[in-house]
Parts: C-alpha cells; structure tokens; sequence
C-alpha cells in the first residue's frame, strides 16, 4: 500500500489494494515471493493511475471550469517544479485537504523550489525555452567564429540555467527573464 501510494500519487483504497494483493497471490502460487512481489510491481507501473495525472472530472460538463483536487494539485506541482512524483510532506498536506490553503500553497511552492530537485525546472524550462538543448547540434561557421568551441557551449547553457535559477530562487520579476540588467559568467 506504501509503494501504490507513492505511485499513485493518491490515497490507496481497500480495492486498490486488492488487485494488487491478486496479482501478488498469482504469482506467489505460480513460483515464489519474488515473482509474487514482481507481478505486483508490474500491475502498479501498468496502472492508469501510475503512468498518468488522473484527475477527477465526473460530473463536469464540456467547457466548465473545475476545481482540482489537492492531491491533483500536488502532483501538478510536483511534475512542474521536480518532474516527479509528489515527497511524503506534500502529499500529506494533499490528502488533509490542506495543500489548497494559499498561506500552505506559498510554504510549499518555496520550500519545493529551494529543493536541489527544482534543479530539473531549471533545465527544463531553459532547455525548452532558450532551445539550450539545441546547442549541442549548433555548428557556427569556424572562419567566422574560429574560438567556438564546446567548452564555449557548455558556457552558454550553463549561463542560460544560472540565470534562470537566480530568477527562480531569488524570487526576483518574471520581466527579469526579459529586461535583466545583469548576467552570469561560467568559469
């Protein structure tokens, strides 16, 4: 149940549980422990509620605005600033029904962002929106830039993620991105 948990990114149910518990029996009478665990495991990574955000939308109608839940909104922060699944902390304050508190929400969203684990919002909103991942197939012509090199590269991209990340942690305008007065410098 803690594993489905975490995979899930929810509160497990008693049915939850079961299925798991059948595939676990299947394969504990068909060979050992082990297979037993691992027809489990494979049940909870086949699992809609594993490889997708589920959210709940019965009884919306098309084109309405709907609420998320706060465990879906802890998985959505979580994918956003970590790009994984929710830590133990978060998806407590979620299922307490606590997480869409702003004062909470605030407290979380800076302690998630001091994470070393935001690191990958870092690379992944440069990457994507500077095209930094381009870099690696970028050929300036050498007579006109004789001194590129990919240390040069490795500059660029690093500078890219050092100063979105000072835009981020520090909390400074999202125009900063835009009209900053200042950079940095990769040694």
């Amino acid at each position: 149940s803690t594993l489905a948990r975490r995979a899930f990114r929810r509160p497990v149910t008693k049915t939850d549980v079961s299925r798991l518990m059948a595939f676990y029996q299947t394969g504990r009478q068909g060979g050992s422990f082990d297979t037993g665990i691992q027809l489990a495991l494979r049940r909870i990574l086949a699992s809609p509620s594993f490889v997708f955000r589920v959210e709940d939308t019965a009884g919306a109608k098309p084109g309405s605005i709907q609420r998320v839940s706060d465990v879906e909104l802890a998985s959505r922060l979580s994918f956003f600033l970590w790009s994984s699944i929710p830590d133990e902390p978060l998806l407590d304050l979620a299922v307490r029904g606590q997480l869409s508190d702003p004062a909470v929400l605030d407290r979380e969203v800076r302690r998630m962002i001091a994470d070393p684990r935001a690191e990958s919002l870092v690379r992944n909103f440069t990457g994507q929106w500077l095209h930094v991942r381009n870099l690696k197939t970028v050929t300036p012509n050498h007579d006109e830039f004789p001194d590129f090199d990919d240390t040069l590269r490795e500059a660029f991209q690093r500078e890219a993620e050092l100063f979105f990340n000072a835009v981020l942690r520090e909390d400074h305008s999202v125009l900063d991105l835009l009209t900053a007065d200042y950079t940095f410098v990769k040694k």
